[in-house]
């Protein structure tokens, strides 16, 4: 098979490409974990998932951003089958307007926001509910964990000794090229990656980037940008701002220019996440004034950092 089809010689399968796709086979049948950007992605993996020679009966969903459910909607019609996904998340995938809409606070979104990267061009029809914790889906035992930071509800699939664990943790090189990591919810990513020393897996197959057989070091290097990315925001606030100047400010810690509006709102959207954990532990607070809605410190000044302060 091709190289970037890996067996894990316990049932597991992954193909690795710019979005990850997994197998879970047992008895002649198989589930597949996320479906990758579109029906191209998709199609490309299924074409090493078929020389196993097993039925497809079944698809799983790690979130729902478009890059991780694009593909299901063609999958799930090809083969007659069923999607199963988070509850929030499937709300997503069925409804693949949703994401380009909250990115633009609700409004009907911009042109920019409809490519394929944020606008899925096709929904998988009334997915069912993917519950944590042990079950039966579709006669496979599998283990569902909560992840939840990158996105709401987030969670991986666990079967044997391999866990697919969707976007809760990112490879160097994706730290490198986006800085600044999409996050829905700062605190409750950091309390996932807090969770995953614990975590006792032989194979682990994460959303992005190659296989591993330990996740620490990439859960640490995780913890460690969004970490920075929350003091980076505290720091901004030397005088009443607005989001979008804290986004600015942190932006220019990294000599990011954005090129993009789906960018800069991808990127706005963790400023957004960073200035509510600030506001949950009482570092920084919202006031009105002149119509406008500006983020303060609570607290006394830190110390300034820079990026060269702290390692990926």
């Amino acid at each position: 098979m091709a190289a970037d089809w890996f067996d894990f010689k316990n049932g597991t399968y992954a193909y690795v490409s710019g979005s990850n796709i997994g197998f879970i086979v047992e008895n002649g049948t198989a589930l597949m974990v996320d479906a990758g950007l579109d029906h191209s992605s998709a199609k490309n993996a299924l074409k090493a998932f078929e020389a196993l020679g097993v039925k497809l009966t079944g698809i799983l969903i790690t979130h729902g951003h478009a890059d991780h459910f694009g593909g299901a909607g063609w999958v799930a019609q090809h083969y007659q089958i069923p999607v199963y996904a988070p509850p929030l998340e499937g709300a997503f995938a069925a409804n693949p307007i949703l994401e380009p809409l909250y990115l633009y606070g609700g409004a009907a979104p911009i042109a920019e926001l409809k490519g394929k990267f944020t606008l899925a061009k096709r929904g998988v029809i009334a997915p069912h509910p993917l519950l944590h914790g042990p079950q039966c889906i579709e006669g496979i035992e599998i283990d569902v964990l909560p992840l939840p930071g990158h996105s709401p509800v987030q969670v991986g699939i666990a079967y044997k000794d391999t866990l697919f664990c969707g976007d809760a943790v990112f490879p160097t090189s994706t730290l490198q090229r986006h800085p600044i990591l999409f996050c829905s919810d700062l605190d409750a990513w950091l309390e996932t990656l807090s969770g995953i020393p614990d975590l006792s897996y032989t194979h682990y197959i994460a959303g992005h980037g190659e296989p591993m057989d330990d996740l620490v070091p990439l859960a640490l290097g995780t913890e460690s940008r969004l970490l920075e990315l929350r003091r980076l925001t505290l720091q901004a606030l030397t005088v009443p701002q607005e989001a979008t100047a804290v986004l600015r400010s942190v932006a220019a810690s990294y000599g990011i220019v954005f090129s993009s509006p789906e960018y800069l709102l991808l990127a706005q959207t963790t400023i957004l996440a960073a200035l509510v954990s600030l506001q949950r532990a009482g570092e920084a607070e919202i006031i009105i004034t002149e119509n406008r809605m500006l983020w303060r410190r609570t607290k006394a000044p830190i110390p300034e950092i820079t990026t060269k302060d702290t390692k990926c």
